[in-house]
């Protein structure tokens, strides 16, 4: 714990940012890492498209902001990340403390069934030793 601790003063976090940011890599890489970290305003298209799309699987009217779309009781979030896809985030209800959950998707309808079905991030032990 101690080392953990030391890691995320070291980072310039604190335990929790920490291991949030843990959870966005192992969900996507270096773009899992961005998407958590810094909303950006997409160009028209497959950001636009999401929310009909959406709404044409049966899934509630969802609110946009910057990159995100978020549902409208407040727990679930999906990201668009630069690299065109879609990330799966989780909160309490109305807590505005997102975690990484699901594996990217590039479509937002399978992102969003991904993240229903609880398909979590890649286990680390799972990550090839190249990677680590």
């Amino acid at each position: 714990r101690a080392l953990y601790r030391e890691l995320a003063h070291a980072t310039g976090r604190n335990t929790t940012d920490l291991a949030r940011a843990v959870a966005a890599w192992r969900q996507g890489g270096a773009e899992g890492l961005a998407v958590l970290e810094e909303p950006w305003d997409p160009p028209a298209g497959p950001f636009d498209r999401a929310r009909p799309l959406l709404a044409a699987a049966g899934f509630p009217r969802f609110t946009p902001r910057r990159n995100h779309l978020t549902h409208p009781d407040g727990s679930l979030q999906l990201r668009f990340g630069p690299d065109m896809r879609w990330y799966g985030y989780e909160s309490d209800p109305g807590a505005d403390d997102w975690w990484p959950r699901a594996a990217p998707q590039h479509d937002p309808v399978t992102a969003l069934d991904a993240l229903l079905a609880g398909d979590a991030v890649p286990d680390p032990e799972d990550t090839p030793s190249y990677v680590r």
